[in-house]
């Protein structure tokens, strides 16, 4: 399959990609807002997840790259290979990064402001949340595609599959660079807004 059968492939999983995109959208508006309107809770949600992931912070730049290219990676390769369990892992996928997304990115904005956020994000979120959502709606269409089948209805389960798994080459590809990105250009990019509030972070859309 060449690249031009995976852009046709993508096209028919149009309306799963919408959903992931609503569904993660959705989710982080939900955060966003729980954020406002519980601040502190969301704070030491926030702190929480923080210290869990300090560790990849004390790893040399080569090794944070690749531990955040792995826990990417890992995430998206479940959300589209377990999609076949009824689309309920890439819903769990999405939702719970959604809602993390949106808690972040509000606790963020108090802390450096909104130009903070837009630079630590956009350079490395610009290819890795496409390529995330794209591989949520495959699992979803592998989910749906499952349904079918129990039913007993048309459905090419097996091609369905096949075709995920060339799309994977390019996750791969896409995931690697997004954490090249992310490890070695947005802290530079991030580091006038780090000056006057040393704790803050570059933001991943991937938790």
């Amino acid at each position: 399959m060449n690249w031009k059968e995976d852009v046709t492939y993508i096209r028919s999983i149009r309306p799963y990609i919408l959903l992931s995109v609503f569904l993660f959208l959705a989710a982080a508006i939900l955060g966003f807002v729980i954020s406002i309107f519980q601040p502190d809770l969301a704070s030491a949600y926030v702190g929480d997840v923080a210290e869990k992931l300090r560790w990849i912070l004390e790893l040399s730049p080569a090794k944070m790259m690749v531990a955040i290219f792995a826990n990417n990676l890992l995430a998206s390769s479940m959300a589209l290979l377990l999609g076949v369990g009824f689309g309920i892992v890439p819903f769990i996928v999405v939702v719970v990064n959604g809602l993390v997304v949106g808690l972040v990115v509000h606790q963020a904005v108090l802390a450096g402001g909104a130009a903070f956020v837009i630079v630590a994000i956009l350079p490395h979120g610009i290819i890795e949340l496409p390529t995330v959502l794209v591989c949520i709606a495959v699992g979803f269409r592998l989910g749906h595609l499952m349904i079918l089948t129990l039913l007993g209805r048309d459905g090419d389960l097996e091609g369905e599959l096949r075709a995920a798994l060339r799309l994977l080459r390019w996750v791969v590809l896409l995931l690697f660079i997004a954490a090249a990105i992310e490890t070695f250009i947005t802290p530079v990019l991030v580091q006038p807004f780090i000056q006057p509030a040393a704790d803050l972070q570059p933001l991943s859309v991937m938790e």
